[in-house]
C-alpha cells in the first residue's frame, strides 16, 4: 500500500475518534504501569526539547510540559490536533506546548532539534523504515527516544485483535521483535521493557465494570509478570506491550 493512502486511512479513523470520549480499558488505566516506566525513561525534562510523536487528545504532550519540557506535539490527525490544543490551552499550558499536523514519516524539523522523542503506540502505525531515518536524524547526541507499542506474539491477543477490527485501522500492525531490532539498528543502544502477560486477567474484570476492581488486579498481577519475566525472558515476547528504549 502506497504511504499515501495509508496515511488517508489513518486520518480518517483518528480523526473520527478525536470526537470520541474515551470510555474504555485504555480510560481506566491499563497502560498506566507501562505509561509510568516510559515516562521515567526520559528522565529531568527541565528545559528539554521534546518531540510528542503521534500526540493523540493530548495527555502526553501535558504531562511532559508539566516535567518542565517544551513540546512539540505532531499528529497526522488534525482531529487529534484539535484535541491536543484544546486540552492544553484548557490546562493553561498553551505556551509550552505547540501541537502541529504532520506525519511520522515527514517531519519538517532541522536535524537534531530534540533532546528527546516521546511515542505512545504509533510506530505500529507507521512505515518503520521511514519513520526510523526521521526520528535517527531529529535526536540531538546521546538523545533519547522512548516508544510503547503493542507486540506481535501472542495467539490469544491476536484472535482479540481480529474478532475486534473496529478498534483499530486496517493499516496497522503491532510489532514483532525483529521489527524491533530492525527499528533500533542505527542507534547506539536498544533497550526493551516488557509489559502485561499474567496481568491480562485483570481484564476479566471489565464485563463487571468496575474500575477500582479492575485496577486492583492488574497492579496486584504486574509484579508476578515482572518475576515470571525475569526467571522466563522467552515469555517476555508474549506479553501485550513493550516500551522502547533507544539512545543515539
Amino acid at each position: 500500500m502506497r504511504l499515501a493512502e495509508r496515511h488517508k486511512i489513518e486520518q480518517a479513523y483518528h480523526d473520527q475518534a478525536s470526537a470520541r470520549e474515551r470510555t474504555d480499558f485504555y480510560a481506566w488505566g491499563a497502560l498506566s504501569a507501562a505509561d509510568d516506566y516510559a515516562f521515567g525513561l526520559l528522565g529531568d525534562l527541565h528545559g528539554k526539547r521534546v518531540l510528542d510523536l503521534g500526540c493523540g487528545d493530548g495527555a502526553n504532550a501535558i504531562r511532559l510540559a508539566r516535567a518542565g519540557a517544551h513540546v512539540i506535539a505532531i499528529d497526522l490527525s488534525i482531529g487529534m490536533v484539535a484535541a491536543t490544543r484544546k486540552r492544553v490551552e484548557q490546562a493553561g499550558l498553551a505556551s509550552a506546548v505547540d501541537a502541529q499536523q504532520m506525519s511520522a514519516e515527514h517531519l519538517g524539523f532541522a536535524d537534531g532539534s530534540f533532546d528527546a522523542i516521546l511515542g505512545h503506540s504509533v510506530l505500529h502505525h507507521t512505515d518503520l523504515r521511514i519513520t526510523r531515518r526521521e526520528v535517527h536524524r531529529l535526536l540531538k547526541s546521546a538523545g533519547k527516544a522512548i516508544f510503547l507499542e503493542p507486540l506481535d506474539h501472542n495467539p490469544l491477543l491476536n484472535l482479540f485483535r481480529k474478532l475486534t477490527p473496529w478498534r483499530r485501522t486496517p493499516t496497522e500492525k503491532p510489532l514483532s521483535y525483529d521489527e524491533i531490532h530492525f527499528f533500533g539498528e542505527p542507534f547506539s543502544q536498544l533497550h526493551h521493557h516488557e509489559f502485561y502477560l499474567v496481568a491480562l486477567a485483570a481484564f476479566a474484570c471489565i464485563p463487571l465494570k468496575n474500575r477500582t476492581l479492575f485496577q486492583i488486579a492488574l497492579n496486584t498481577l504486574i509484579p508476578l509478570d515482572d518475576r515470571i519475566f525475569a526467571r522466563w525472558p522467552h515469555m517476555r515476547r508474549y506479553a501485550w506491550a513493550v516500551v522502547l528504549e533507544l539512545t543515539l
